[in-house]
């Protein structure tokens, strides 16, 4: 995929490789969706952007442990780069998005 090779082309292709990903799902959608925070991280348009893109992969991707699996080494990443100064440290509130009973 040429996104994981070339950042930087992630910009210009976003709003196509979005609706795409929505598409087709599965591993290339993922790929995508890591592509795309890779380039957050590269580039990061505020504070909190790849934090709240991280997040936002997490829940997606929740009850698939393969996919948890992958998105750890992100988040190992990110927090990498909190510590040596690179990314700004944020903390993003999420509300919780798993299905409740309605006995809770």
């Amino acid at each position: 995929m040429r996104a994981e090779a070339d950042l930087a082309s992630v910009a210009q292709d976003r709003a196509a490789g979005d609706v795409l990903a929505l598409e087709v799902d599965g591993e290339l959608a993922l790929r995508w969706r890591i592509a795309v925070l890779r380039a957050l991280m590269a580039a990061p348009p505020d504070a909190d952007a790849v934090r709240e893109a991280y997040g936002e992969l997490v829940d997606r991707y929740r009850s698939t442990p393969a996919h948890l699996t992958a998105l750890k080494t992100l988040g190992d990443d990110i927090r990498r780069l909190e510590a040596d100064g690179t990314l700004p440290r944020t903390l993003v509130a999420r509300s919780d998005r798993r299905a409740r009973s309605k006995t809770e």
